[in-house]
């Protein structure tokens, strides 16, 4: 099994290319970080990847993922939202979701170099959530020896500093990370030449 945790509004529409043998979560749409741990229980794989919020969710349960998967390729991961992006951001962005949501979410997306798209019906009292999750979770301060751990940020990421890879790279010494020309959202093209150079 190959998984692919999205990020926050991480809609397939938004995302463009998705192998199709690939296992796609949209955290908090799909499931909370508790249902992903519980799905996953008594799964294995090859590889799971973890955009944004789906990445800081495999870095928050690492051990978890590390017996389960072989490789694990994390995207714009963080340690906590709000040590890169001011609260007041974050909570504008709640206030927003309530009036305008199709706005926050277009825009963020626009934000993150995606495509502004999104299915007709979403929960958006689910991505609300998921902000909410964003102003509070945070991967505790435990450097890991986990090997097969690949950490990506894009150099013109308008979402995250690079500094949020720098602090991972401090609890991660071991991972093999990847600073590349891309933005927040960097395609999967990218990421599966990256899987297979790493």
């Amino acid at each position: 099994m190959n998984l692919f945790i999205s990020g926050w509004a991480g809609f397939k529409e938004a995302l463009g290319y998705i192998p199709e043998d690939w296992h796609f979560i949209n955290p908090f749409i799909d499931l909370d970080e508790k249902e992903i741990i519980n799905i996953l229980k008594y799964k294995s794989g090859n590889t799971v990847v973890g955009w944004s919020t789906g990445g800081h969710i495999i870095l928050k349960n690492l051990l978890f993922f590390s017996e389960r998967f072989r490789k694990i390729i994390v995207i714009a991961g963080f340690r906590k939202f709000t040590y890169y992006v001011k609260p007041r951001i974050i909570s504008r962005m709640i206030q927003k979701m309530q009036t305008e949501p199709e706005i926050v979410i277009k825009d963020f997306l626009v934000n993150a170099g995606c495509n502004p798209l999104f299915p007709e019906k979403v929960d958006y009292k689910k991505l609300i959530n998921g902000l909410e999750f964003l102003l509070s979770s945070e991967v505790s301060y435990l450097q890991s020896e986990i090997t097969n751990l690949i950490l990506i940020q894009g150099i013109n990421d308008k979402i995250l500093p690079i500094n949020a890879l720098e602090d991972l790279k401090i609890l991660y010494p071991y991972a093999k990370t990847f600073l590349i020309a891309k933005s927040h959202w960097i395609g999967f093209e990218e990421i599966l030449k990256i899987k297979a150079s790493g």
